[in-house]
């Protein structure tokens, strides 16, 4: 069933090799679940660019933020709830992120990320991008906030396969 598909999101500290995440949202079996992350202490790269797109600042991260070890013990519970993979629109840089999240408490990770577009056909593909575009621009979904995304993304997915 198209709803049942888990979905991962993840918002960084910017798009470069020293990025690093600072809020994973993920849909599991049609539940979500979202963390702020505190960043690490070596954790230091920020982009403004970055932070003015999904308005997190590194106050709001130090403020409400959880710790990094805390956020992976939250997640792997959570994703208990599902032996499926996730997937991600962002699949390269999402796996990117979660390893830099779960190397930093020396945990290892043991769930997957797959591309969402390897589920869909080029035509789908389209579609998918013009319904998250859609989406995206009608102001019912706060974009570039991980527990908004992953339920645009679903409802984006699920228009596309239809």
């Amino acid at each position: 069933m198209l709803r049942d598909i888990n979905i991962i999101d993840i918002e960084a500290s910017g798009l470069n090799f020293d990025s690093y995440p600072i809020e994973i949202a993920v849909l599991v079996n049609d539940k979500r679940e979202s963390w702020l992350i505190k960043p690490q202490e070596e954790w230091h790269y920020w982009d403004d660019s970055a932070e003015a797109m999904h308005g997190i600042s590194r106050e709001l991260l130090q403020k409400e933020g959880i710790n990094a070890a805390t956020v992976v013990q939250e997640l792997n519970k959570f994703l208990a709830r599902s032996t499926e993979p996730l997937y991600s629109d962002a699949a390269y840089w999402d796996v990117d992120w979660i390893d830099t999240l779960y190397f930093s408490v020396n945990q290892k990770r043991n769930f997957y990320i797959n591309s969402l577009l390897d589920l869909l056909d080029n035509q789908q593909q389209t579609r998918f991008k013009q319904k998250r575009k859609r989406l995206a621009d009608s102001g019912r979904f706060q974009q570039h906030r991980a527990a908004q995304d992953v339920e645009m993304i679903r409802e984006a997915f699920i228009l596309a396969k239809a």
